[in-house]
């Protein structure tokens, strides 16, 4: 395996000539959040603004003009944000080239954090059963999958399930998962929640009224306690369905373009044969949400 401190996050290429060093999370959205200097904490405590990966300039460049610029703006109105999310989440495109949408540029900067922090501790951790984790999520089909996406032009990611809620509480919060591989990021009243590369699976099971009962639910806990993680309740019923949904996502590369196959299936009862058990359920939203120390009565 090559030296990953000499390799091109964005597009997989040895750097030859001069190296830049991208930030994760920009340094202007930190200094706009006053959490420079925080520590995400994990397997180990690193500050927000020391998270960086290698990059040729050009990709640098690219990325932060292409995506991120326009991003940080789509944050400097989050209520609109979060109704312009709201009105796309019903899409569920079977093939995607590049994409003007406000879900696929959140999608792609998400994507892009999720591997980043992993790519960041892999080259910098001294933890080595840590170090294989990390490498598995880096080294994994998936990210090769992403890296072509951004090559091609379609942004950084793969079709990704895009949840947002609102909360009263407006401190910001950052998690991911390994499996199933899911980002949130709370940047104040506005939550986000990634499952990565799930090809839709997730917004095919959860969306319409069912998604409308789970922000309720997250809005009445809101309400009675500021000071419960609402955030992390939603975060926690998403991966738990994650987990139980009985396939897996499915792609394929083509002619500049990824096909999502995630959602085709040659079975003749679709909805009896991959129906989530319930059981199954309820033990995996138990077991996540006590690893947020949350505890509902």
């Amino acid at each position: 395996m090559s030296d990953l401190r000499k390799v091109c996050f964005f597009c997989d290429e040895i750097i030859e000539g001069k190296k830049t060093l991208e930030h994760i999370i920009p340094n202007s959205l930190l200094g706009r959040l006053g959490i420079k200097e925080q520590t995400i904490t994990g397997q180990k405590e690193t500050q927000y603004s020391r998270v960086k990966v290698p990059a040729h300039p050009s990709c640098n460049s690219e990325f932060g003009s292409n995506y991120e610029s326009r991003v940080l703006k789509l944050l400097d109105d989050l209520d609109s944000l979060y109704e312009t999310i709201k009105s796309e989440e019903a899409a569920i495109p079977m093939m995607y080239g590049p994409d003007e949408s406000e879900t696929a540029m959140i999608t792609t900067w998400m994507s892009k954090i999720y591997y980043g922090l992993f790519y960041y501790d892999l080259i910098s951790t001294k933890d080595e059963g840590w170090r294989e984790i990390c490498s598995a999520v880096v080294m994994g089909k998936n990210f090769e999958y992403v890296r072509a996406s951004y090559k091609h032009g379609h942004g950084f990611q793969l079709p990704s399930s895009l949840y947002v809620f609102k909360t009263n509480n407006a401190n910001t919060d950052l998690m991911t998962l390994v499996d199933p591989s899911s980002i949130l990021l709370k940047i104040g009243s506005l939550t986000l929640i990634l499952c990565i590369c799930d090809g839709y699976l997730t917004k095919n099971y959860l969306n319409g009224e069912v998604l409308d009962r789970l922000r309720d639910c997250v809005k009445q806990e809101d309400e009675r306690d500021t000071g419960f993680p609402s955030h992390k309740l939603a975060f926690g019923e998403i991966v738990a369905l994650r987990s139980c949904i009985p396939k897996a996502p499915k792609f394929i590369s083509s002619n500049n373009q990824i096909i999502n196959m995630s959602l085709s299936t040659m079975v003749v009862n679709p909805d009896e044969y991959y129906r989530i058990n319930d059981q199954e359920l309820s033990s995996a939203r138990a077991e996540i949400l006590r690893e947020f120390n949350i505890e509902l009565g």
